[in-house]
Protein backbone atom coordinates (compact mmCIF):
# COMPACT_ATOMS: atom_id res chain seq x y z
CA UNK A 1 0.00 0.00 0.00
CA UNK A 2 1.28 3.46 -0.85
CA UNK A 3 1.71 5.47 2.29
CA UNK A 4 2.72 9.04 3.02
CA UNK A 5 6.22 9.52 4.44
CA UNK A 6 6.18 12.29 7.03
CA UNK A 7 9.67 12.02 8.46
CA UNK A 8 11.15 15.25 8.52
CA UNK A 9 17.57 22.09 -2.94
CA UNK A 10 23.80 19.95 -10.04
CA UNK A 11 23.56 17.25 -11.48
CA UNK A 12 23.78 16.09 -15.07
CA UNK A 13 25.29 19.09 -16.84
CA UNK A 14 24.70 17.50 -20.17
CA UNK A 15 21.39 18.48 -21.72
CA UNK A 16 19.49 16.24 -24.04
CA UNK A 17 21.87 13.73 -25.57
CA UNK A 18 20.42 12.06 -28.65
CA UNK A 19 20.28 8.29 -28.61
CA UNK A 20 21.40 8.33 -32.23
CA UNK A 21 24.65 9.15 -33.97
CA UNK A 22 28.14 8.49 -32.65
CA UNK A 23 27.13 8.75 -29.01
CA UNK A 24 24.71 5.86 -29.39
CA UNK A 25 26.99 3.89 -31.68
CA UNK A 26 29.81 4.09 -29.14
CA UNK A 27 27.76 2.27 -26.51
CA UNK A 28 26.71 -1.33 -27.13
CA UNK A 29 23.23 -2.66 -26.42
CA UNK A 30 23.94 -6.17 -25.12
CA UNK A 31 20.31 -7.29 -24.89
CA UNK A 32 19.68 -6.57 -28.56
CA UNK A 33 16.21 -5.52 -29.63
CA UNK A 34 13.77 -5.10 -26.76
CA UNK A 35 10.60 -4.53 -28.73
CA UNK A 36 7.81 -5.33 -28.18
CA UNK A 37 8.34 -3.67 -24.84
CA UNK A 38 5.23 -3.90 -22.65
CA UNK A 39 3.46 -7.06 -23.76
CA UNK A 40 1.33 -9.37 -21.70
CA UNK A 41 0.29 -9.18 -18.07
CA UNK A 42 2.73 -7.29 -15.85
CA UNK A 43 3.07 -8.91 -12.38
CA UNK A 44 3.62 -5.67 -10.48
CA UNK A 45 0.75 -3.72 -12.03
CA UNK A 46 -3.01 -4.08 -11.69
CA UNK A 47 -4.47 -3.22 -15.13
CA UNK A 48 -7.57 -1.65 -13.59
CA UNK A 49 -5.33 0.97 -11.94
CA UNK A 50 -3.78 1.99 -15.25
CA UNK A 51 -6.25 4.67 -16.23
CA UNK A 52 -6.52 8.43 -16.10
CA UNK A 53 -3.76 11.02 -16.39
CA UNK A 54 -0.22 10.65 -15.04
CA UNK A 55 1.89 13.81 -15.12
CA UNK A 56 5.66 13.38 -14.92
CA UNK A 57 8.14 16.18 -14.12
CA UNK A 58 11.86 15.84 -14.68
CA UNK A 59 14.86 17.12 -16.59
CA UNK A 60 16.85 16.01 -19.60
CA UNK A 61 18.79 12.82 -19.05
CA UNK A 62 16.37 11.55 -16.42
CA UNK A 63 12.92 11.80 -18.00
CA UNK A 64 13.71 10.61 -21.53
CA UNK A 65 12.98 6.95 -20.80
CA UNK A 66 9.46 7.90 -19.72
CA UNK A 67 8.98 9.76 -22.99
CA UNK A 68 10.25 6.72 -24.87
CA UNK A 69 7.74 4.51 -23.04
CA UNK A 70 4.64 6.61 -23.72
CA UNK A 71 3.45 5.01 -26.95
CA UNK A 72 3.88 1.44 -25.71
CA UNK A 73 2.17 2.21 -22.41
CA UNK A 74 -0.79 3.90 -24.09
CA UNK A 75 -1.15 0.93 -26.45
CA UNK A 76 -1.15 -1.50 -23.53
CA UNK A 77 -3.43 0.66 -21.35
CA UNK A 78 -5.77 2.58 -23.73
CA UNK A 79 -7.40 4.70 -21.00
CA UNK A 80 -4.04 5.85 -19.61
CA UNK A 81 -2.87 9.38 -20.44
CA UNK A 82 0.77 10.38 -19.85
CA UNK A 83 2.04 13.94 -19.85
CA UNK A 84 5.78 14.67 -19.44
CA UNK A 85 7.23 18.07 -18.61
CA UNK A 86 10.98 18.62 -18.51
CA UNK A 87 12.73 21.69 -17.14
CA UNK A 88 16.31 22.88 -16.70
CA UNK A 89 17.99 21.12 -13.78
CA UNK A 90 17.70 23.79 -11.10
CA UNK A 91 14.25 24.90 -12.23
CA UNK A 92 13.02 21.30 -12.08
CA UNK A 93 14.09 20.91 -8.46
CA UNK A 94 12.72 24.31 -7.50
CA UNK A 95 9.34 23.53 -9.09
CA UNK A 96 9.19 20.16 -7.37
CA UNK A 97 9.98 21.70 -3.99
CA UNK A 98 7.27 24.33 -4.51
CA UNK A 99 4.74 21.65 -5.50
CA UNK A 100 5.58 19.49 -2.49
CA UNK A 101 5.40 22.33 0.01
CA UNK A 102 2.76 24.68 -1.42
CA UNK A 103 0.47 22.24 -3.20
CA UNK A 104 -1.49 23.44 -6.21
CA UNK A 105 -0.09 21.97 -9.44
CA UNK A 106 1.33 18.69 -8.13
CA UNK A 107 2.59 16.06 -10.62
CA UNK A 108 2.16 12.31 -10.18
CA UNK A 109 5.83 11.38 -10.72
CA UNK A 110 8.96 13.49 -10.19
CA UNK A 111 12.65 12.97 -11.04
CA UNK A 112 15.11 14.42 -8.57
CA UNK A 113 18.69 13.82 -7.52
CA UNK A 114 19.32 11.96 -4.29
CA UNK A 115 21.05 14.96 -2.72
CA UNK A 116 17.55 16.45 -2.52
CA UNK A 117 16.07 13.45 -0.70
CA UNK A 118 16.47 15.09 2.70
CA UNK A 119 14.54 18.15 1.58
CA UNK A 120 11.84 16.41 -0.47
CA UNK A 121 11.13 13.31 1.63
CA UNK A 122 8.34 14.76 3.77
CA UNK A 123 6.28 15.42 0.64
CA UNK A 124 6.79 12.00 -0.97
CA UNK A 125 4.97 8.69 -0.66
CA UNK A 126 6.84 5.75 0.82
CA UNK A 127 6.97 3.12 -1.96
CA UNK A 128 8.90 0.60 0.11
CA UNK A 129 6.14 -2.02 0.25
CA UNK A 130 5.61 -1.96 -3.51
CA UNK A 131 9.34 -2.21 -4.14
CA UNK A 132 10.09 -4.88 -1.53
CA UNK A 133 9.52 -7.91 -3.83
CA UNK A 134 12.12 -6.52 -6.26
CA UNK A 135 14.69 -5.03 -3.87
CA UNK A 136 17.15 -7.92 -4.17
CA UNK A 137 17.31 -7.33 -7.94
CA UNK A 138 18.87 -3.88 -7.48
CA UNK A 139 22.27 -2.53 -6.47
CA UNK A 140 21.98 -1.97 -2.69
CA UNK A 141 23.71 1.41 -2.60
CA UNK A 142 21.11 2.83 -5.02
CA UNK A 143 18.27 1.74 -2.73
CA UNK A 144 20.00 3.20 0.33
CA UNK A 145 20.46 6.56 -1.37
CA UNK A 146 16.76 6.69 -2.28
CA UNK A 147 15.79 6.11 1.35
CA UNK A 148 15.50 8.31 4.41
CA UNK A 149 14.75 7.15 7.94
CA UNK A 150 13.69 3.74 6.64
CA UNK A 151 11.32 5.15 4.02
CA UNK A 152 11.90 4.59 0.29
CA UNK A 153 11.00 7.94 -1.26
CA UNK A 154 11.85 7.12 -4.86
CA UNK A 155 12.85 4.35 -7.23
CA UNK A 156 16.58 4.52 -8.03
CA UNK A 157 17.35 5.14 -11.71
CA UNK A 158 21.13 4.92 -11.89
CA UNK A 159 24.32 4.50 -9.89
CA UNK A 160 27.44 6.58 -10.19
CA UNK A 161 30.81 5.03 -9.23
CA UNK A 162 33.74 7.07 -10.48
CA UNK A 163 37.12 6.53 -12.07
CA UNK A 164 39.70 8.56 -14.00
CA UNK A 165 39.48 8.80 -17.80
CA UNK A 166 42.68 9.42 -19.73
CA UNK A 167 43.84 9.77 -23.33
CA UNK A 168 45.80 6.59 -23.99
CA UNK A 169 47.46 8.04 -27.09
CA UNK A 170 48.81 10.99 -25.08
CA UNK A 171 49.93 8.73 -22.23
CA UNK A 172 51.68 6.42 -24.72
CA UNK A 173 53.36 9.33 -26.49
CA UNK A 174 54.85 10.69 -23.28
CA UNK A 175 55.51 7.41 -21.53
CA UNK A 176 52.89 7.71 -18.77
CA UNK A 177 51.62 4.48 -17.20
CA UNK A 178 48.49 3.88 -15.11
CA UNK A 179 50.72 2.78 -12.23
CA UNK A 180 52.33 6.24 -12.26
CA UNK A 181 48.96 7.65 -11.20
CA UNK A 182 48.25 5.29 -8.31
CA UNK A 183 48.36 8.30 -5.95
CA UNK A 184 47.61 11.98 -6.39
CA UNK A 185 51.29 12.72 -5.71
CA UNK A 186 52.10 10.48 -8.66
CA UNK A 187 49.41 12.22 -10.69
CA UNK A 188 50.98 15.60 -9.91
CA UNK A 189 54.49 14.39 -10.73
CA UNK A 190 53.36 12.87 -14.03
CA UNK A 191 51.42 16.03 -14.87
CA UNK A 192 54.41 18.30 -14.41
CA UNK A 193 56.58 16.00 -16.53
CA UNK A 194 53.85 15.89 -19.20
CA UNK A 195 53.65 19.67 -19.39
CA UNK A 196 57.43 19.99 -19.63
CA UNK A 197 57.88 17.19 -22.18
CA UNK A 198 55.05 18.56 -24.36
CA UNK A 199 56.63 22.00 -24.51
CA UNK A 200 53.98 23.43 -22.18
CA UNK A 201 51.21 22.31 -24.54
CA UNK A 202 49.45 19.50 -22.64
CA UNK A 203 48.01 19.72 -19.14
CA UNK A 204 46.92 16.67 -17.19
CA UNK A 205 43.44 17.92 -16.25
CA UNK A 206 41.07 20.88 -16.69
CA UNK A 207 38.32 22.28 -14.49
CA UNK A 208 35.38 24.48 -15.38
CA UNK A 209 34.46 27.73 -13.64
CA UNK A 210 33.39 28.72 -11.06
CA UNK A 211 35.79 26.36 -9.35
CA UNK A 212 36.43 22.65 -9.43
CA UNK A 213 33.54 21.62 -11.65
CA UNK A 214 34.04 18.55 -13.78
CA UNK A 215 34.67 19.52 -17.41
CA UNK A 216 32.93 18.40 -20.58
CA UNK A 217 29.34 18.98 -19.53
CA UNK A 218 29.96 18.04 -15.95
CA UNK A 219 28.62 21.02 -14.01
CA UNK A 220 27.85 21.05 -11.17
CA UNK A 221 29.82 17.91 -10.27
CA UNK A 222 32.67 18.98 -8.05
CA UNK A 223 36.15 17.48 -8.32
CA UNK A 224 37.11 18.46 -4.76
CA UNK A 225 34.38 16.17 -3.43
CA UNK A 226 36.37 13.20 -4.76
CA UNK A 227 39.12 14.02 -2.27
CA UNK A 228 36.66 14.13 0.61
CA UNK A 229 35.24 10.75 -0.43
CA UNK A 230 38.72 9.26 -0.44
CA UNK A 231 39.36 10.75 3.00
CA UNK A 232 36.54 8.56 4.29
CA UNK A 233 33.67 11.05 4.06
CA UNK A 234 31.11 9.50 1.66
CA UNK A 235 28.54 12.01 2.91
CA UNK A 236 31.02 14.81 2.08
CA UNK A 237 29.67 17.54 4.35
CA UNK A 238 27.96 15.79 7.27
CA UNK A 239 28.46 12.76 9.46
CA UNK A 240 26.21 9.74 9.04
CA UNK A 241 24.01 10.79 11.95
CA UNK A 242 23.44 14.05 10.04
CA UNK A 243 24.00 16.23 13.09
CA UNK A 244 27.57 17.49 12.52
CA UNK A 245 29.44 19.38 9.78
CA UNK A 246 32.74 17.60 9.09
CA UNK A 247 34.48 19.54 6.30
CA UNK A 248 37.01 21.21 8.62
CA UNK A 249 38.35 18.10 10.38
CA UNK A 250 42.09 17.31 10.08
CA UNK A 251 41.31 14.55 7.57
CA UNK A 252 39.25 16.89 5.40
CA UNK A 253 41.93 19.58 5.57
CA UNK A 254 44.58 17.06 4.47
CA UNK A 255 42.40 15.90 1.56
CA UNK A 256 41.70 19.41 0.28
CA UNK A 257 45.37 20.31 0.71
CA UNK A 258 46.09 17.50 -1.76
CA UNK A 259 43.38 18.84 -4.07
CA UNK A 260 44.94 22.31 -3.92
CA UNK A 261 48.22 20.79 -5.12
CA UNK A 262 46.35 19.38 -8.13
CA UNK A 263 45.23 22.94 -8.90
CA UNK A 264 48.86 23.98 -9.53
CA UNK A 265 49.07 25.65 -12.97
CA UNK A 266 51.70 23.10 -13.98
CA UNK A 267 49.12 20.36 -13.38
CA UNK A 268 45.68 21.76 -14.20
CA UNK A 269 43.88 24.32 -16.27
CA UNK A 270 41.57 25.87 -13.69
CA UNK A 271 38.67 28.34 -13.77
CA UNK A 272 38.00 27.47 -17.38
CA UNK A 273 34.77 28.30 -19.15
CA UNK A 274 32.99 25.28 -20.56
CA UNK A 275 33.72 26.39 -24.13
CA UNK A 276 37.43 26.84 -23.47
CA UNK A 277 37.63 23.52 -21.67
CA UNK A 278 35.95 21.63 -24.50
CA UNK A 279 38.23 23.43 -26.98
CA UNK A 280 41.28 22.34 -24.96
CA UNK A 281 40.15 18.72 -24.96
CA UNK A 282 39.38 18.85 -28.68
CA UNK A 283 42.88 20.22 -29.33
CA UNK A 284 44.46 17.35 -27.37
CA UNK A 285 45.74 19.83 -24.79
CA UNK A 286 44.30 17.95 -21.79
CA UNK A 287 45.06 14.32 -21.02
CA UNK A 288 42.60 13.20 -18.33
CA UNK A 289 39.27 13.86 -16.67
CA UNK A 290 37.59 12.70 -13.50
CA UNK A 291 35.07 10.16 -14.71
CA UNK A 292 31.55 9.58 -13.32
CA UNK A 293 29.69 6.67 -14.89
CA UNK A 294 27.72 8.91 -17.27
CA UNK A 295 30.69 10.90 -18.59
CA UNK A 296 31.56 8.63 -21.48
CA UNK A 297 28.36 9.33 -23.34
CA UNK A 298 28.80 13.06 -22.85
CA UNK A 299 32.35 12.69 -24.14
CA UNK A 300 31.15 10.82 -27.20
CA UNK A 301 28.79 13.69 -27.95
CA UNK A 302 31.21 16.52 -27.23
CA UNK A 303 34.46 14.89 -28.34
CA UNK A 304 33.46 12.52 -31.15
CA UNK A 305 36.84 12.69 -32.89
CA UNK A 306 38.47 11.16 -29.81
CA UNK A 307 36.54 7.89 -30.05
CA UNK A 308 38.82 4.96 -29.26
CA UNK A 309 41.48 7.15 -27.65
CA UNK A 310 40.12 7.22 -24.10
CA UNK A 311 40.58 4.64 -21.36
CA UNK A 312 39.40 4.51 -17.74
CA UNK A 313 41.35 3.58 -14.61
CA UNK A 314 40.76 3.84 -10.91
CA UNK A 315 41.13 7.23 -9.32
CA UNK A 316 44.47 8.02 -7.70
CA UNK A 317 44.56 7.58 -3.91
CA UNK A 318 45.35 10.26 -1.36
CA UNK A 319 48.18 8.10 -0.05
CA UNK A 320 49.80 4.85 -1.15
CA UNK A 321 47.41 2.01 -0.42
CA UNK A 322 44.52 4.38 0.25
CA UNK A 323 40.98 4.37 -1.10
CA UNK A 324 40.64 4.85 -4.86
CA UNK A 325 36.92 5.43 -4.92
CA UNK A 326 34.31 8.16 -5.28
CA UNK A 327 30.62 8.34 -6.02
CA UNK A 328 28.52 10.87 -7.89
CA UNK A 329 24.87 11.81 -7.52
CA UNK A 330 22.23 9.46 -8.99
CA UNK A 331 18.59 10.23 -9.64
CA UNK A 332 15.39 8.75 -8.25
CA UNK A 333 11.78 8.90 -9.38
CA UNK A 334 9.11 9.21 -6.72
CA UNK A 335 5.41 9.81 -6.22
CA UNK A 336 4.36 13.01 -4.42
CA UNK A 337 2.04 12.46 -1.47
CA UNK A 338 -0.48 14.79 -3.14
CA UNK A 339 -0.52 12.88 -6.43
CA UNK A 340 -4.02 12.70 -7.87
CA UNK A 341 -3.37 9.30 -9.45
CA UNK A 342 -0.80 7.44 -7.31
CA UNK A 343 -1.77 3.91 -8.31
CA UNK A 344 -1.36 4.62 -12.04
CA UNK A 345 1.83 6.54 -11.21
CA UNK A 346 3.24 3.41 -9.55
CA UNK A 347 2.25 1.37 -12.60
CA UNK A 348 4.06 3.76 -14.95
CA UNK A 349 7.08 3.76 -12.64
CA UNK A 350 7.10 -0.04 -12.60
CA UNK A 351 6.70 -0.45 -16.35
CA UNK A 352 9.10 2.29 -17.45
CA UNK A 353 11.81 2.08 -14.80
CA UNK A 354 11.70 -0.96 -12.51
CA UNK A 355 11.76 -4.09 -14.66
CA UNK A 356 14.92 -5.53 -16.19
CA UNK A 357 13.65 -4.59 -19.65
CA UNK A 358 12.86 -1.05 -18.50
CA UNK A 359 16.30 -0.66 -16.92
CA UNK A 360 17.94 -1.84 -20.14
CA UNK A 361 15.78 0.61 -22.10
CA UNK A 362 16.84 3.34 -19.67
CA UNK A 363 20.45 2.63 -20.62
CA UNK A 364 19.65 2.44 -24.32
CA UNK A 365 17.88 5.82 -24.23
CA UNK A 366 20.18 7.70 -21.83
CA UNK A 367 23.41 5.69 -21.71
CA UNK A 368 23.56 6.13 -17.96
CA UNK A 369 24.53 3.17 -15.79
CA UNK A 370 21.32 1.59 -14.41
CA UNK A 371 20.72 -0.08 -11.07
CA UNK A 372 19.22 -3.48 -11.93
CA UNK A 373 21.81 -6.14 -11.11
CA UNK A 374 21.20 -8.26 -14.23
CA UNK A 375 21.50 -5.27 -16.55
CA UNK A 376 24.62 -4.08 -14.75
CA UNK A 377 26.11 -7.59 -15.05
CA UNK A 378 25.51 -7.59 -18.81
CA UNK A 379 27.08 -4.16 -19.15
CA UNK A 380 30.08 -5.22 -17.06
CA UNK A 381 31.09 -7.59 -19.85
CA UNK A 382 30.34 -5.16 -22.68
CA UNK A 383 33.27 -3.57 -24.57
CA UNK A 384 32.73 0.10 -25.39
CA UNK A 385 34.05 1.39 -28.70
CA UNK A 386 34.60 4.91 -27.41
CA UNK A 387 37.06 3.49 -24.89
CA UNK A 388 38.93 1.32 -27.36
CA UNK A 389 36.89 -1.76 -26.51
CA UNK A 390 37.57 -1.50 -22.78
CA UNK A 391 34.94 -3.04 -20.50
CA UNK A 392 34.54 0.16 -18.54
CA UNK A 393 31.46 -0.83 -16.57
CA UNK A 394 33.22 -3.92 -15.23
CA UNK A 395 35.90 -1.66 -13.77
CA UNK A 396 33.29 0.68 -12.32
CA UNK A 397 31.49 -2.26 -10.75
CA UNK A 398 34.73 -3.15 -8.94
CA UNK A 399 34.93 0.44 -7.72
CA UNK A 400 31.32 0.26 -6.58
CA UNK A 401 32.07 -2.80 -4.47
CA UNK A 402 34.72 -0.83 -2.55
CA UNK A 403 32.59 2.22 -1.84
CA UNK A 404 31.38 2.54 1.76
CA UNK A 405 27.84 3.56 2.50
CA UNK A 406 27.03 6.89 0.83
CA UNK A 407 24.58 9.29 2.44
CA UNK A 408 23.15 12.74 1.80
CA UNK A 409 21.83 14.64 4.80
CA UNK A 410 19.27 17.39 5.10
CA UNK A 411 20.53 20.66 3.67
CA UNK A 412 23.12 18.87 1.53
CA UNK A 413 22.50 21.03 -1.54
CA UNK A 414 22.87 24.26 0.45
CA UNK A 415 26.04 22.92 2.05
CA UNK A 416 27.45 22.10 -1.36
CA UNK A 417 26.72 25.62 -2.59
CA UNK A 418 28.58 27.03 0.44
CA UNK A 419 31.68 24.92 -0.20
CA UNK A 420 31.54 25.53 -3.97
CA UNK A 421 31.99 29.23 -3.22
CA UNK A 422 34.41 28.61 -0.35
CA UNK A 423 36.75 26.41 -2.39
CA UNK A 424 37.55 29.15 -4.92
CA UNK A 425 39.74 31.39 -2.73
CA UNK A 426 41.51 28.24 -1.52
CA UNK A 427 42.24 27.24 -5.12
CA UNK A 428 43.48 30.75 -5.89
CA UNK A 429 45.77 30.76 -2.88
CA UNK A 430 43.98 33.73 -1.31
CA UNK A 431 43.29 31.86 1.91
CA UNK A 432 44.76 28.76 3.54
CA UNK A 433 43.00 25.42 3.27
CA UNK A 434 42.38 25.32 7.00
CA UNK A 435 40.97 28.87 7.12
CA UNK A 436 38.82 28.35 4.04
CA UNK A 437 37.31 25.08 5.22
CA UNK A 438 36.65 26.44 8.69
CA UNK A 439 34.83 29.45 7.21
CA UNK A 440 32.70 27.18 4.99
CA UNK A 441 32.01 24.79 7.85
CA UNK A 442 30.94 27.61 10.15
CA UNK A 443 28.61 28.96 7.45
CA UNK A 444 27.05 25.50 7.13
CA UNK A 445 26.63 25.15 10.90
CA UNK A 446 24.99 28.53 11.21
CA UNK A 447 22.67 28.26 8.21
CA UNK A 448 21.74 24.60 8.67
CA UNK A 449 21.63 24.54 12.46
CA UNK A 450 24.13 21.68 12.72
CA UNK A 451 26.93 21.47 15.25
Amino acid sequence: MLKSNRSGLSRRGFLRLSATGLGAAAFARPFGGLEPWFQGQTPGVDPKDMTGKVTIWGYAGTIDHFKAAQDALKKKYPTLEIETQDFPYLEAHAKILTALTAGGDVPDLVNFDVDYVGDFAAGMLDIGEQFKPYADQFVPIAINLASLDGHLVGLPQDNEPMGLAYRKDIFDQYGIKEDDLATWDGFIEAAKKLLKDSGNKVHMIAMDAPGSQMPVLGAPHQIHEVFLHEAGYPGVFFNKADDKVIVDTPEAIAAITKFKAVCDPDVALTFQSTDSTVAAYKAGAVASNVFPAWWGYAGAQQLPDEAGKWRVMRLPALEKGGKRIAFQIPTVTGIPAQSKNPKAAWGVLYEAQLTKEAQQKFYDVNHILPTHKEVVAKLNDTPLDYFGGQKVYGLLDEVLADIPEVYFGRGWVEARAILTVGIEPIMRGEISVEEGLKKSADDMRRKLNKS
